[in-house]
């Protein structure tokens, strides 16, 4: 075995170390919460599309030590010169968000954390997120498009991509309060009954009577992936938290009075708390600032 095959197999041992396919990063944290241990230091590889991603990154890292540093003989050999890889990647050009993931993705093959490299990651702002490539997802607002009935379930729910290719018939039901809610299954392994856009509520009503259902991995779905949008999505999860955020503001339940003061470019705005974490529940996200940073921007 040559000296590239040998360092990448004891890293691939050291990734594999970390899956944690099938299980729930979001009771993981839960659990850590109730133990009293802050929820960062849940570690682990939750999903398939994760692994696959960091593996990537840790094989252009090997490859690109070993020929810069010959004298380099074992994987753990290699970890001094993380800083020097990632220092290269952002003099290349890459953002602040991609150069956080191959920190995290080495991280998980060196079993730290990834501020662990002694590297200065660039600060991330709001304004540099690149939400969309290739196709403007504001080109699927256009009525002569084919994405129609796609699109509407999606501002509707406030899918993911991966989410939307899950739903199946009986993931509908009536809220106690007349509304619809949606079982997203989404990632992480956070499973859970998030409220239906009101705004589409009868139009989605309509949709599931007469709905077509698809035969993927033994269930019943509504959706095949060539009957979604090819470009961003995102665009449409942004108008389901913008009006979900606008529902709630007008119920008055969620509301607490406290305040969520906006940075940046977004300085002068501000939300309440209480309705961010409702928006944020229903989004399967858990923290306010990704709420606001990239959805209610709009």
């Amino acid at each position: 075995m040559g000296k590239k095959s040998n360092i990448t197999h004891q890293c691939l041992k050291e990734l594999n170390k970390q899956k944690k396919f099938g299980e729930s990063k979001f009771e993981a944290k839960q659990a850590a919460r109730k133990a009293g241990r802050n929820s960062a230091t849940v570690r682990g590889i939750y999903s398939t599309v994760t692994f696959n991603s960091y593996v990537r990154v840790c094989k252009q890292f090997i490859a690109e030590t070993i020929a810069s540093h010959k004298e380099v003989k074992t994987f753990k050999d290699c970890k001094k010169y993380v800083p020097e890889f990632l220092q290269d990647k952002e003099d290349k050009g890459l953002s602040a968000w991609t150069l956080a993931q191959y920190g995290s993705a080495l991280a998980s093959a060196y079993n730290c954390r990834k501020n662990d490299f002694g590297y200065d990651y660039p600060v991330r702002h709001r304004a540099n997120i690149k939400r969309c490539r290739g196709v403007n997802s504001s080109d699927y607002r256009s009525p002569e498009e084919r994405w129609d009935t796609a699109k509407m379930v999606l501002k509707a729910t406030g899918c993911r991509r991966t989410e939307a290719l899950r739903l199946r018939m009986e993931d509908f039901r009536e809220a106690p309060d007349g509304n619809l809610e949606v079982f997203k299954r989404g990632k992480g392994g956070i499973e859970r009954w998030c409220l239906v856009n009101p705004k589409y509520v009868e139009e989605l009503r309509e949709y599931l009577k007469t709905a077509e259902t698809h035969p993927v991995s033994g269930e019943n779905r509504l959706f095949l992936k060539a009957q979604l949008p090819s470009g961003s999505i995102h665009d449409m999860r942004a108008d389901y938290a913008r009006d979900l955020y606008q529902y709630f503001e007008d119920r008055g339940d969620v509301a607490t009075g406290k305040i969520y003061h906006c940075k940046g470019d977004m300085l002068g705005r501000s939300f309440d708390k209480g309705i961010l974490s409702a928006v944020s529940y229903n989004l399967q996200h858990s923290r306010d600032n990704v709420v606001v940073n990239h959805y209610l921007w709009k």
